[in-house]
């Protein structure tokens, strides 16, 4: 397994300088997820190159790089092509910065959020809706060698194992990859109590697509009515053995990345995270 880390990278690229690099470095981390802030069409190839060339001079690398969009599941035609044009973009981006992968969210019909929930994100018509934006995307991914991994949520039309299945195979190809994200997989009680048959379930029927891990704890709030949140690696319930050896088998050189952290917590949660693997004799790659 690598180690990476999201939430370190500016959202814009020219702020990229070696004082940073030098702290992921200083961290363990060879690998980076990067979310772009801005416009991607208004980032230049000399800044993607000056980026790249500033992390790998401390043997880092952009793995998954992400951007906003408009929704690609929305029934408005112009919006959704406008959200499919930009993730094309993005991807255009990607490949000029080295990265492994682009991350795509699914979007919402939420207009307060990109993953606000919504009654109709998991119908039959936004499903298809976004099969076809999933298809249209990758097809610049081969012109710029990238693949796309999905980022999947309970409230999200990626809202389970056999429905991220089932889409990516409606869309027919061979592009499209998941982040193994179990915590965003979590709709109830019961589920965040014995996340040892989650993770089992998305494994087997999901390994064959995962691409990257986000690390991630979870725990149940003593309040009304039902609050499940996350929190830093080791400080709640999340069965991290399973987690762990699943990955191992399934994508041994992978990365899987600490994120949703303030700065601050990080170097907690990458401690935790090296013991476990320790425990685990899972070796940590660099």
């Amino acid at each position: 397994m690598r180690l990476g880390v999201t939430g370190m990278m500016p959202g814009n690229l020219d702020d990229v300088d070696e004082r940073l690099a030098r702290k992921i470095a200083e961290l363990g981390f060879t690998g980076v997820g990067a979310h772009l802030a801005g416009e991607p069409q208004k980032v230049s190839a000399e800044t993607c190159h000056r980026a790249k060339s500033i992390l790998e001079q401390q043997g880092i690398r952009i793995i998954q790089f992400w951007g906003w969009y408009d929704s690609i599941i929305t029934s408005d035609e112009p919006v959704r092509q406008s959200g499919v044009s930009t993730a094309q973009e993005i991807i255009r981006l990607a490949s000029l910065l080295g990265a492994d992968m682009v991350g795509i969210r699914p979007t919402s019909l939420n207009p307060r959020g990109a993953w606000w929930p919504h009654p109709e994100n998991d119908s039959p018509a936004t499903e298809e809706r976004l099969v076809r934006s999933l298809r249209e995307i990758t097809s610049v991914c081969e012109t710029y060698g990238v693949p796309i991994a999905l980022e999947c949520h309970v409230t999200s039309t990626l809202n389970s194992a056999t429905a991220v299945r089932r889409i990516i195979e409606a869309t027919g190809s061979k592009w499209i990859k998941v982040n193994m994200d179990p915590i965003n997989f979590i709709p109830d009680l019961r589920t965040a109590h014995h996340t040892t048959d989650l993770l089992n379930e998305l494994f087997d029927v999901l390994g064959s697509y995962v691409a990257a891990a986000h690390i991630k704890d979870v725990y149940v709030e003593d309040r009304h009515v039902v609050h499940i949140s996350e929190t830093i690696p080791g400080d709640g319930i999340f069965d991290f053995d399973t987690f762990f050896r699943r990955f191992e088998e399934t994508l041994p050189e992978g990365y899987g990345f600490i994120e949703h952290l303030p700065e601050s917590q990080i170097p907690r949660a990458n401690v935790f995270v090296r013991e476990k693997l320790k425990q685990l004799n899972i070796p940590i790659l660099n």
